[in-house]
């Protein structure tokens, strides 16, 4: 069996999970054992073995994950941990007996640490998408699919929290936004800026612009904002033709010639005029 390459303490799973916190240490031994299988199931879908090298020079990268896998394997296992509130926290209790308003704690906390999971997913992405080597994996492609790939992305231009179940209601209609931003810029262009975004392709600051337009435009459309997405995509277009130069697949693309389409005018000064139209 492979080894991790994080080190967690009783420490470092308290602060990921302030609730947590105990003078006693019953909810991390009860945890503890099923922290390889949560690293082991992070590395195969977020690391790969670019992701995996990184942790030992990268210690932001390295913070994200331990706290992504303290997260995971408490998830994984809460329910079976008989938890019940204390003062300092919560503990864990030899029988199954406990009050509904202990219950009541219980979800709201698994609510709390299910979003805290995602931002430290969305944290760690964000590292392992600067890391030389990641962007071209598999794990890069399935951990951005789309341009608005982090709750915390969405959550900011929205300026407000989402709660699990939103986040993944709100993921159905970005992937609805991306096919209608696919056809605005095309599907070259589309995917040209997720390779940047993954970090595969270098990017200046121009790309950084339409990548932060292209964002605003999905949120816009998933929160169903049409005259907001209206204005949005009105200005990515206009950036686009000052920019052209910089982005020959737009340049190139059906969906160029489609946004610059004018519909004919039947004037007599022109030489396909048609009488009696």
């Amino acid at each position: 069996m492979a080894k991790m390459k994080i080190q967690i303490s009783k420490d470092d799973f308290e602060q990921s999970i302030l609730v947590a916190t105990s003078s006693h240490s019953e909810v991390f031994e009860s945890v503890r054992p099923h922290f390889y299988e949560a690293y082991n199931n992070i590395q195969k879908r977020f690391l790969g073995y670019v992701g995996e090298e990184a942790l030992e020079t990268n210690e932001r990268l390295s913070a994200a994950v331990v706290k992504a896998v303290c997260l995971t394997a408490f998830l994984g296992n809460v329910r079976h941990l008989d938890l019940v509130l204390t003062p300092t926290g919560f503990g864990v209790v030899a029988n199954n007996e406990v009050s509904p308003a202990s219950s009541a704690r219980v979800e709201a906390l698994i609510e709390q640490c299910m979003v805290a999971c995602l931002k430290a997913e969305g944290e760690m992405i964000t590292w392992l998408s600067a890391t030389e080597g990641w962007g071209e994996s598999l794990q890069a492609k399935m951990s951005i699919p789309l341009l608005v790939f982090s709750i915390e992305q969405y959550a900011f231009q929205v300026k407000q929290e989402l709660s699990s179940k939103q986040w993944k209601d709100k993921l159905s209609a970005l992937y609805e936004a991306d096919g209608v931003m696919r056809r605005v810029i095309s599907d070259e262009q589309m995917d040209d800026l997720l390779e940047m975004e993954r970090g595969a392709k270098d990017k200046d600051d121009t790309a950084v612009e339409i990548i932060f337009k292209v964002r605003r435009c999905m949120i816009f459309l998933a929160e169903g904002l049409l005259t907001a997405y209206s204005n949005e995509r009105a200005r990515l277009l206009r950036y686009f033709d000052a920019n052209l130069d910089k982005f020959p697949l737009y340049a190139n693309s059906s969906a160029y010639k489609a946004n610059h389409f004018k519909e004919f005018q039947n004037e007599k000064s022109k030489p396909a005029f048609v009488f009696n139209s």
